[in-house]
């Protein structure tokens, strides 16, 4: 059973142990921080926010969480198992926003996330076989995991078909008899999922959903026994299903990188036709920007290095700045002559 926490410092104290035992701890000058990943202060700052968020917050205090909240969120473009850039800076901003919300209720979540950091690890490849509430082996998709996850309670709790709540849309479901303890252990895991995924077309909405749905299990789940009935099983179980359909549309979508490569192979085959028209291109470009390499790369999704040739990327780089270099020496060469 996870422990509540009494306060938020509390709980912080034993995350923080949590995350230095599995990811190992940095000191520098007296002053000692965990190697949290990409993944973990995503998925930290996913459960603080909704709180903070909700409260009377000081404009400094707010400025300042912010200001890491959004650092962390431009973590989610880099690989989640590499080690946080801005440990140092996160930590301490939690710290402080821990102590400031130390007069507030404390969320559940909080504690399940003080037991398990780093259990479960983001794949390119589906999700793992650790549903939370059990072992599903075999799992392709993170929709299958949602099915899987309610068949299995459906047929150990019981279940009952009811009509969507009102103001939700869609149809009648199958919805099962979870108990306080069974959603507060998918609520964890699909936060994590959710935090972890993908920032595609419809991130928004499923996060602005979820975070209500988080609200109610935060208020329903401590006024209850772990064994009762969960109140509002029917609005979280078609909202965890959004949430499901939208990390698994994350999940299967190409990153800039995959797009990046799937262009490289599509390109080879005409290289030679390329080059000239990405060195001139690439050096218009770098005349505007002082990073001209990094604002291609950004620019994949738009269609930006369709427009370049992908040639110039090859290489780390390389290549294009190769071509930017020859462009410019003929450019020099062509003034003076």
């Amino acid at each position: 059973m996870t422990i509540q926490f009494r306060s938020w410092t509390e709980g912080l104290a034993a995350l923080r142990e949590r995350a230095e035992e599995v990811r190992g701890l940095t000191e520098t000058d007296g002053t000692a921080w965990p190697n949290t990943t990409n993944g973990d202060v995503i998925t930290i700052a996913s459960v603080i926010d909704p709180s903070l968020q909700a409260r009377f917050r000081s404009s400094e205090l707010g400025r300042r969480w912010d200001h890491v909240r959004d650092d962390a969120q431009r973590a989610s473009i880099a690989p989640h198992h590499a080690t946080y850039a801005k440990n140092r800076e996160f930590w301490a901003a939690v710290a402080i926003v821990c102590g400031y919300l130390d007069e507030m209720p404390v969320p559940d979540l909080w504690g399940v996330l003080a037991d398990h950091l780093g259990d479960a690890e983001l794949r390119n490849a589906g999700p793992a076989p650790d549903g939370a509430i059990a072992r599903f082996d075999g799992i392709k998709t993170y929709d299958d995991m949602w099915n899987a996850q309610r068949k299995f309670l459906a047929d150990k709790r019981g279940a009952d078909k009811l009509p969507p709540p009102a103001g939700m849309g869609g149809s009648d479901m199958t919805i099962p008899r979870s108990t306080n303890a069974d959603v507060l252990q998918l609520a964890t895991y699909w936060t994590t999922q959710l935090a972890n995924a993908k920032q595609v077309l419809g991130y928004k909405t499923a996060v602005d959903k979820w975070h209500a749905a988080i609200a109610d299990v935060d208020q329903l789940v401590k006024s209850g026994k772990p064994d009762d009935v969960y109140p509002k099983n029917n609005e979280f179980w078609r909202t965890s299903f959004d949430v499901a359909i939208q990390v698994a549309i994350g999940d299967e979508s190409p990153s800039k990188w995959d797009m990046f490569v799937g262009s490289v192979k599509d390109s080879v085959t005409h290289l030679p036709e390329n080059l000239e028209h990405a060195a001139s291109k690439a050096a218009d470009l770098v005349a505007e920007a002082g990073h001209g390499l990094g604002k291609i790369v950004n620019e994949t999704g738009k269609g930006l290095l369709s427009g370049l040739g992908t040639p110039l990327l090859v290489g780390g780089g390389l290549l294009g700045l190769y071509l930017i270099t020859r462009s410019r020496g003929r450019d020099e060469q062509g003034a003076e002559d």
